[in-house]
């Protein structure tokens, strides 16, 4: 029986993995940096130089790391791409039977930053106002019991050039990640997706999705009833099917029962654009769609557009279910920003930005492998933090807390 691989030598490989196409000073960078995020838990260089205890003066690390973080010979496309490929493999067994494939976007805000490049407009949804900063399109796959892996993070602002559009940067994060998921693989997009083009591209590419729609938007759909507004196909569709969720309030809370009333409504088209962006009078989009309404989670109802054809209580069931597994991303996003404390990432390069960005992703990819392995193993690890109650499910927080110390020993053993 083959030996249990120590934390260390895990991290070891990890790093060699994703950074195997690295010139080898680059490689050197990616292992401190990851090292820093994990056992400093935070984005600034300063920190994760205190963390490396070089012999150096401080300041002299900083400027080492700053140079690689916008060093031009670290490929982050060639990092990307070789991650996608480390965690291919575990979307093809049984923790992912039908993996959802879940998109979300996140803000980043900057409200008192001016010098830092290419700052935009964002919605800063803890603050719920509009201030200064970016936004990141984070995709994630979620499995049985609630398991997560994530594939992509990236930042964008539509301020930096070759921005196109916020469609744009989605469909290619997501045309950047299909190649690597299971061809039955399901994906999941919030309101923020529900605009025709984007539709359009997704069915170019062939997937299977389901997208949350906003009612204030008012768009149009031909049903079997007619053509007419989201809001009114609402109103008039009944929801009679009892539906129960499980749900939990507050990690370690326990679990909870709720009960929705589901409708659905089979054979739903989009109606074609005009070249002016006006949904035509009669034409219809050739994609058949499935319409599911459940009322119980909040004020307004909860309305999904899918490309699952919709026949029974229980298909509709399962479209909710999926749905609100996409949730978990939202929790993914928090971890990394109060985890790595993201939102003070300080860097005056464009490149040094959407880096950290991807180091943080990469960080979270790497706890996201050891939850994936030996449990008894992670469960040591996430029990040496000080913190009352047993080992939950979603441990990230404890893991973090307590694979710093582990990991000290293989950096000062050297790169």
């Amino acid at each position: 029986m083959p030996r249990e691989k120590s934390i260390p030598e895990r991290f070891d490989a990890y790093v060699e993995k994703v950074g195997g196409r690295l010139y080898r000073p680059c490689r050197r960078f990616l292992r401190e940096a990851l090292f820093g995020l994990v056992e400093k838990r935070s984005v600034l260089l300063s920190q994760i130089g205190r963390a490396l205890n070089e012999p150096s003066r401080l300041i002299h690390t900083e400027k080492r790391l700053s140079r690689n973080l916008a060093n031009e010979r670290y490929d982050d496309v060639a990092v990307e791409q070789d991650y996608l490929q480390l965690v291919a493999p575990i979307l093809r067994d049984e923790r992912y039977p039908r993996p959802v494939i879940a998109v979300d976007l996140t803000d980043i805000a900057k409200p008192r930053a001016r010098k830092m490049p290419h700052l935009y407009k964002v919605h800063d949804g803890s603050r719920d106002e509009i201030v200064n900063g970016y936004q990141v399109v984070s995709v994630e796959a979620v499995g049985v019991r609630g398991r997560r892996l994530p594939l992509l993070s990236r930042l964008f602002s539509q301020a930096a050039p070759g921005f196109k559009s916020q469609n744009a940067t989605t469909i290619d994060a997501v045309t950047t990640v299909r190649p690597h998921v299971p061809k039955d693989a399901f994906w999941v997009f919030d309101s923020g997706f529900d605009g025709h083009i984007f539709f359009k591209r997704l069915d170019e590419l062939g997937i299977r999705y389901a997208v949350r729609l906003k009612l204030s938007n008012d768009r149009f759909l031909h049903s079997p009833e007619g053509k007419m507004k989201v809001s009114e196909l609402v109103e008039l569709l009944p929801q009679p099917h009892a539906h129960r969720i499980k749900f939990r309030r507050r990690e370690g809370m326990g679990w909870r029962q709720k009960e929705l009333q589901l409708g659905f409504v089979r054979d739903v088209h989009l109606p074609e654009y005009t070249p002016g962006g006006r949904p035509a009078e009669k034409k219809q989009g050739e994609t058949r769609y499935s319409l599911v309404v459940a009322r119980g989670l909040g004020m307004k109802p909860l309305v999904i557009l899918t490309t699952e054809d919709v026949q029974t209580k229980a298909d509709a069931g399962r479209v909710v279910d999926i749905y609100l597994e996409r949730w978990g991303i939202e929790e993914a996003n928090r971890f990394t920003k109060q985890g790595f404390d993201l939102e003070d990432v300080r860097a005056l390069t464009w490149t040094g930005l959407k880096r950290m960005v991807q180091l943080t992703h990469l960080a979270y990819g790497f706890l996201a492998l050891l939850v994936h392995g030996p449990r008894k193993q992670v469960e040591r690890v996430a029990s040496s933090f000080k913190a009352f109650g047993p080992v939950p499910e979603y441990m990230f927080y404890r893991l973090l807390e307590g694979i710093g110390r582990l990991l000290r020993a293989t950096m000062d053993g050297g790169p």
